[in-house]
């Protein structure tokens, strides 16, 4: 239970990050989420704060590439509830390409969204942690934060700098009582998933082919693996980047025979 918890989620209103939000109501936290569509946002507030009455949800429109509405949504929950004890910084687009099939612009924005968002979070957000001495951190990486992908180039950098700033802030605040750690999927039944699939007829079949299970992940399976850093059951978990990925990242490459 997260009872008296405070948590912020950020890109929390699809997906993984609205699976989180409910499962989190479920377990009485109060729970701040934030993400670019307000029609989907306020919706999903709605929704869980009537299945959860116990809970206090609160949607928050933000882009997290701009700082300033970073500052501002940091400056409001630690005015309306005096702090933040949970951090999910689950914000994320993908792109598609090689190095040379990647304009610097589509690099900029990637790097901006999926790593210097995370920045910015744990910026705004550990000081109202250093001031408990006490805080979880959970950043979403990747499978492509651990292992490099084909045609993929941005995102494997960004992941994989998302991958070291967890390891970082884990060292760096541990005597302070906060914990940091990263989740790192492989294939989730998203709508980004579900777009590629419908976009690239091949590609369920062939992804399917390629992990051990067989099979992928709900974003449901991923919010329980936030869920459970966040109850900080294990207390020494500290600077993990931890694969839900069905074992594709354990495989060598070579074929099976």
């Amino acid at each position: 239970m997260l009872n008296g918890k405070t948590a912020v989620i950020i890109g929390g209103t699809t997906g993984i990050g609205s699976a989180t939000v409910k499962l989190f109501g479920k377990n009485r936290a109060n729970v701040i989420f934030a993400g670019r569509n307000r029609e989907a946002g306020e919706a999903l507030e709605k929704e869980t704060a009537a299945a959860y009455p116990k809970a206090c949800i609160r949607y928050r429109r933000m882009d997290v590439s701009q700082e300033e509405q970073v500052r501002e949504l940091a400056e409001y929950v630690e005015q309306e509830f005096g702090g933040c004890d949970i951090l999910f910084n689950n914000a994320g687009i993908h792109l598609a390409g090689r190095i040379l099939e990647t304009p610097p612009d589509e690099f900029d924005r990637i790097m901006n969204i999926d790593c210097r968002g995370v920045y910015l979070a744990c910026y705004y957000f550990l000081p109202m942690m250093l001031k408990k001495q006490y805080g979880t951190i959970i950043n979403m990486s990747s499978v492509s934060g651990i292992c490099a992908d084909y045609s993929m180039a941005a995102y494997n950098t960004a992941k994989g700098a998302v991958t070291n700033l967890t390891r970082a802030i884990a060292i760096d605040y541990a005597e302070q009582g906060i914990r940091c750690n990263a989740v790192c999927p492989g294939a989730v039944r998203t709508e980004m998933l579900e777009y590629t699939f419908r976009k690239i007829s091949y590609a369920e079949k062939v992804n399917r082919e390629a992990y051990p299970t067989h099979t992928f992940a709900s974003p449901e399976e991923i919010a329980e693996t936030v869920l459970f850093l966040a109850e900080r059951r294990v207390d020494f978990l500290n600077g993990v980047n931890l694969p839900v990925d069905g074992g594709i990242s354990c495989h060598t490459g070579q074929p099976k025979y």
